[in-house]
């Protein structure tokens, strides 16, 4: 049988950060709707102005679409209502417009990043304990 996963953003858990970049993360903020073990999720992020997302891929592929604010992709503006479609292993990198950003990044499961030249890691991943 098949399942439904129905949730307004606004009752997503978040699973770091705050909206608008506030909070304890200095990446800005993210909710998570879905299952993020099984899959598919919607992750909300909200990042702050300036940031720059470094040339990165994830193992799955991925859809972004802008709610609000915006970031380049090189020459390339994304502003609200813009849809990016990702096959996995695509590098990519933006930047974050001056008033930040709010986009839906939705995956069929966990991905891993991998930052150009590194190895993959879990971003979900709780870190080892300093000193493990």
């Amino acid at each position: 049988m098949g399942r439904a996963i129905i949730m307004h953003v606004d009752d997503a858990p978040w699973i770091r950060g705050g909206p608008k970049g506030e909070g304890d993360h200095p990446d800005g903020g993210g909710q998570l709707v879905g299952d993020l073990e099984r899959g598919p999720w919607v992750h909300v992020n909200w990042l702050p102005g300036g940031l720059v997302a470094p040339v990165h891929s994830h193992d799955h592929d991925e859809i972004m679409y802008v709610i609000e604010g915006g970031f380049s992709m090189g020459r390339r503006r994304c502003g609200p209502g813009t849809v990016v479609y990702l096959e996995a292993n695509t590098q990519y990198g933006f930047e974050v417009w001056d008033e930040g950003v709010r986009f839906l990044n939705i995956r069929p499961g966990r991905a891993t990043y991998a930052e150009a030249g590194q190895d993959a890691v879990d971003p979900y991943s709780t870190p080892p304990a300093e000193g493990s």
